[in-house]
């Protein structure tokens, strides 16, 4: 009932895809959603392997290990790589019905032994946070630096100075504000103090912005009384020599009583309000407060002001509020074990071999329950103790050669992404699901010989991924030994990634190297004849080709000779006719002009009824008159064949090359004198060529 039962500061294991490791969180807040479901808002710790980082990693890890390097074994070394966290300040919703169990995450001690993390249960440390937006790795705290290399070296004390050293007088280097020597008792400082107040509380009913902030006099004498006043009269009193009378006259000068303002009056009303809303995004942490809120402000100013606000009603009133709140909101939760099968879980049954392959990391062949792990064209497999490990801990409890390559990339998720849709392979029979799209392609490409456009989720057919494929000496013994039946040569080398029997190819072979089977001489001979290397089949030296390749003198095939010109047949039509050789008939002359040439008009004499006649056309209140065309004609209206239907566009197949135009002053002259339809026209067929009018042309002597 304990186990199962979850608080607000447990660190959890929660669950975003049945293929990938658990994900390590830590119980922020617990909230009961309107339809009753319960969500957890967690903040988020990464592995190594879930960081994205430009520069390679060098963790605290590595100098615990470079300090215990003979206490730890090679195993003990790849398992601790496995419980170091990263803590990140990002904070994520995840439903509650995803946990699948407690942990332990702590800072990492220096004083404590690292095999003291490998002896507990479920239990991680971190040293470094990780920030996913900046990608980049900072120390959680400051380091107190305790031990032997970040002590120096102090030579023992004799008795005299040491050489070269001088004798610092500390008045050069502080200033004394107050002395408790002086001839005044309480009861005069209580009295100068009262007075100083006095002064204070008189200034701030004189100064505009003070009255406005404290508009009540018990707001003043309560600005007053703080203790940039006090400190103030202390200073002041020191600087005149405790002399009570001079003190006094110096509180007010001949321009006004002094005004003493710390933090709380400085600030505006907005400015409060922007650091009460950092105070609860970032706690206090105020060197965030003054980047993402207060740039304006120092942090001593920063830091001044957060001691003055706890001692305001705000505070008081704003910790009632969250207390109030933490009363209303869940405590725990209560999570029934998980007893769903997984999806990667092969079948069989309680101690199968499952193809006779053993588990990727242990090397065992008997589990009582298998579970599919990698690539599917790897066909790797875990035991149960494994693959709960691995869930666990994200990666194999023994190193293996495949530690070293990237066999689960489509396992990793970034962050964000456990609500992403996933992508679903739309290949017949196939249906396999990957968080990102390249996962997909990747999919595609080596398992179905695919490939993805970009902006589209069908595939297309594309050459296969070029492989290669590296023979044992038992490999190729196991091909010549298995028979087609169960080898399948031809259809092994159509499809390479598809699984073979390997134990029924395991026991033919068997079989056929039995010693009962191999006492026959014919059936030893049969053996030694596919065991031996078989002789290279004799094609020819290539000396006996090389010497004949310079030798120009070859006789020819008549095939290869060209068909003389004229007993190519004529063809029957010409579809281009070439152009005639006659000379050109001159351009014929322009028509006569039916109309005489009209002379410019001239201004209109002024009427003197009507007035001056403006050289303008007049503007008319309606549309204008209907063009009507010559000869009776139609007029050419541009028509439209679809409307309201989409652009035709056409296929990336048929798109024109890339042109690139580079325009000049002369074409620029050019392009203002052509007419709209003109330059559209050209600009569909920027490659036809454009013949300029002789009028048009001038020549520059």
């Amino acid at each position: 009932m304990a186990a199962n039962m979850y608080r607000v500061g447990d660190y959890v294991f929660f669950e975003t895809s049945s293929t990938a490791p658990f994900q390590i969180r830590r119980i922020e807040e617990l909230v009961k959603t309107a339809n009753g479901n319960v969500e957890a808002k967690v903040m988020c710790y990464y592995r190594r392997r879930d960081l994205s980082l430009e520069k390679p990693l060098v963790g605290a890890l590595e100098e615990e290990q470079e300090r215990e390097a003979e206490q730890l074994t090679e195993k003990e070394r790849h398992q601790l790589r496995h419980r170091e966290l990263f803590l990140s300040r990002q904070v994520e919703t995840l439903p509650a019905t995803h946990i699948r169990g407690k942990c332990s995450v702590t800072l990492l001690n220096e004083t404590e032994s690292l095999l003291s993390y490998l002896n507990k249960e479920d239990a991680f440390f971190y040293a470094l946070v990780y920030d996913p937006q900046q990608k980049s790795l900072l120390a959680d705290r400051g380091e107190i630096r305790v031990g032997q290399r970040y002590q120096a070296e102090v030579p023992p004390w004799t008795g005299l100075p040491a050489e070269g050293s001088e004798e610092v007088d500390s008045a050069q280097l502080e200033t004394l504000v107050y002395s408790p020597a002086h001839g005044l008792t309480d009861r005069q400082l209580d009295q100068f103090l009262i007075v100083c107040r006095s002064v204070g509380t008189f200034a701030r009913a004189l100064d505009c912005s003070s009255s406005v902030k404290q508009p009540s006099l018990h707001m003043s004498a309560a600005a007053a009384s703080r203790d940039v006043t006090l400190l103030h009269a202390m200073e002041l009193l020191h600087r005149t020599g405790y002399d009570l009378a001079r003190a006094v006259a110096a509180l007010v000068p001949p321009g006004g009583p002094v005004l003493c303002r710390d933090e709380m009056e400085e600030w505006s009303a907005s400015e409060a309000n922007l650091f009460e809303e950092a105070l609860e995004k970032y706690g206090k942490d105020f060197a965030d407060i003054r980047q993402d809120f207060l740039p304006w402000k120092s942090l001593k100013n920063i830091v001044e002001y957060y001691y003055m606000w706890k001692t305001t009603d705000r505070y008081v009133q704003q910790k009632r509020v969250k207390a109030v709140e933490a009363e209303s909101k869940l405590k725990q939760v209560y999570i029934p074990n998980y007893n769903n099968k997984a999806s990667g879980v092969l079948g069989g049954p309680e101690g199968a071999t499952a193809g006779g392959r053993p588990c990727e990391s242990c090397y065992t062949m008997n589990s009582g329950q298998w579970y599919a792990w990698g690539p599917a064209h790897m066909q790797c497999r875990l035991c149960q103790s494994c693959w709960t490990y691995w869930k666990k801990f994200g990666g194999l409890k023994y190193p293996t050669r495949l530690d070293s390559a990237d066999v689960l990339g489509s396992d990793r998720l970034p962050a964000g992404m456990a609500s992403h849709r996933p992508h679903r392979c739309t290949v017949t029979n196939c249906g396999k699901e990957f968080k990102l799209k390249a996962h997909l392609a990747r999919h595609c490409a080596t398992a179905h010989g695919l490939a993805l456009r970009a902006g589209s989720p069908r595939p297309v057919v594309k050459t296969r991924a070029a492989f290669y494929l590296c023979t044992t000496a038992l490999t190729r013994l196991a091909r010549r030994l298995a028979g087609p039946a169960a080898l399948r040569p031809r259809h092994a080398a159509r499809n390479p990634f598809l699984p073979v029997n390997v134990a029924a190819i395991r026991l033919e072979c068997q079989g056929k190297l039995d010693p009962a089977a191999l006492a026959t001489p014919a059936a030893a001979a049969a053996a030694a004849a596919m065991t031996t290397r078989r002789r290279p089949r004799d094609r020819g030296a290539v000396v006996d080709v090389s010497h004949r390749l310079g030798t120009p003198n070859l006789p020819r095939p008549e095939w290869l000779h060209p068909t003389p010109r004229e007993q190519i047949p004529a063809p029957v039509r010409h579809a281009f006719p070439p152009p005639s050789e006659r000379p050109h008939p001159p351009p014929p002359p322009p028509p006569p002009l039916l109309m005489p040439p009209q002379q410019p008009r001239k201004r209109p004499a002024p009427d003197p009824a009507n007035g001056p006649q403006l050289g303008g056309p007049r503007r008319r209140l309606g549309p204008p008159p209907p063009a009507v065309p010559l000869n009776g004609g139609r007029p050419k209206v541009a028509t439209i064949t679809r409307l309201g239907g989409r652009k035709h566009l056409i296929s990336w197949v048929d798109a024109p090359d890339d042109l690139y135009f580079v325009a000049t002053e002369a074409t620029r002259r050019l392009r203002r004198q052509l007419s709209t339809s003109e330059l559209r026209r050209w600009a569909r067929r920027p490659c036809r060529s454009r013949t300029t009018p002789p009028d048009q042309i001038v020549i520059l002597d």
